[in-house]
């Protein structure tokens, strides 16, 4: 092949690749999308302008919204979705993922085997440098602000329990946890670390480990929160173990937390809070 055959057969297929991106359905591929979804996991709601092609072979969603029984979860620039080529001539499908959330990105793998009469589908995602603040839910409850950088792991599987189970891991370092209204005095409290296990099901969240690493305070939490609707009626039963460091317990000596932390045996074991009641309304019961 000359050349100049070489560069017109290129400037052919740059042409029809042109064309097939203006002229791609992106809405009908979005609403297919989001209707396959639904099908496949109902209670996650997806949420897009359009649909658009991708190379390598795939489909860019943008802007995406994510929420879960109208709970908003986080929104994204875009998600771009990857089939993997060798799984669509298989039976089970593989899919691959990635998008930035804030300043952070988020990457994912999916297998999908629809074709049951229980879709199987497992999800593996991987958030790194996240904005904690990016987290849409959180939003839920406006008396805190927590702060940080999240790297976490997610894994899904649909047919773990009834309805699907989700293993959580995340560590944010730093923290910072904003009280709007100060608590016992406190306006804000910081953390060099927060290390957190939790399972989540669309019945409730299971906290099997939740460590606060600070220079102020140092806290473990356990415990479950049973969602009900609307979700400030969600049943709260948590135990809180915080042990504050000598620097901070002698900067409260004279305040009311001073009297709560300041006695030598919660300076080694700690004081226990049991958090109980609702979201909407919790209670506390200091031992």
């Amino acid at each position: 092949m000359s050349k100049k055959t070489f560069l017109y057969v290129l400037f052919a297929l740059a042409a029809v690749l042109v064309f097939l991106y203006l002229r791609f359905p992106s809405q009908t591929a979005r609403d297919l999308i989001v209707t396959r979804i639904a099908q496949a996991q109902p209670g996650l709601q997806v949420t897009a302008d359009g649909a658009y092609p991708v190379f390598p072979p795939g489909i860019r969603l943008a802007p995406l919204g994510l929420a879960y029984d109208d709970i908003p979860i986080v929104r994204m620039a875009y998600l771009r979705i990857v089939p993997g080529l060798i799984s669509l001539f298989r039976q089970q499908k593989e899919m691959h993922f990635s998008g930035p959330i804030g300043s952070g990105s988020l990457k994912g793998r999916a297998d999908m085997l629809l074709d049951e009469r229980q879709p199987k589908i497992n999800v593996a995602i991987t958030l790194a440098r996240v904005p904690v603040e990016s987290m849409e839910f959180l939003n839920l409850w406006p008396q805190y602000k927590l702060l940080g950088e999240m790297n976490s792991q997610i894994d899904f599987d649909n047919r773990k329990g009834a309805d699907g189970s989700t293993a959580v891991n995340m560590d944010i370092s730093p923290a910072r946890i904003v009280f709007n209204t100060p608590l016992l005095g406190i306006e804000q409290m910081d953390f060099n670390q927060i290390l957190a296990e939790m399972t989540v099901t669309p019945r409730m969240l299971q906290i099997t480990r939740c460590e606060a690493l600070g220079a102020q305070i140092e806290g473990k939490i356990t415990g479950s929160i049973v969602f009900r609707e609307p979700l400030q009626n969600s049943r709260i039963t948590l135990s809180c173990v915080l042990k504050p460091q000598p620097a901070f317990a002698a900067e409260h000596k004279s305040d009311m937390l001073g009297t709560l932390l300041g006695s030598e045996s919660a300076q080694k074991r700690g004081v226990v809070f049991r958090i109980s009641g609702t979201l909407g309304n919790p209670s506390y019961v200091v031992r």
